[in-house]
């Protein structure tokens, strides 16, 4: 489970999720209610903030790697930045 820190008073806990991998990575977009995690398996998955329904995934391949090393949203929330390595 993740734990922020409590420099974050206003936030408050409306509900807990349980995934099956550990979640190493998660960017909120900063203009719309997504957001984006990064697995100890390689997937990326993005998800809708109240719902947490999940509107894609990328799973991880040959091609790609298998390791996420950083998630990051453009200022304007319209992409999402991922690195990946071998």
């Amino acid at each position: 489970m993740l734990r922020f820190p409590t420099c974050f008073p206003s936030f408050r806990v409306v509900g807990e999720k349980q995934l099956p991998q550990e979640i190493i990575f998660l960017v909120w977009s900063p203009k719309r209610d997504l957001i984006a995690l990064a697995n100890t398996a390689g997937e990326v998955l993005l998800h809708r903030l109240a719902s947490f329904h999940r509107v894609w995934s990328f799973p991880p391949n040959e091609n790609t790697g298998k390791e996420v090393t950083c998630l990051a949203w453009r200022p304007d929330g319209k992409h999402l930045t991922v690195r990946i390595t071998p």
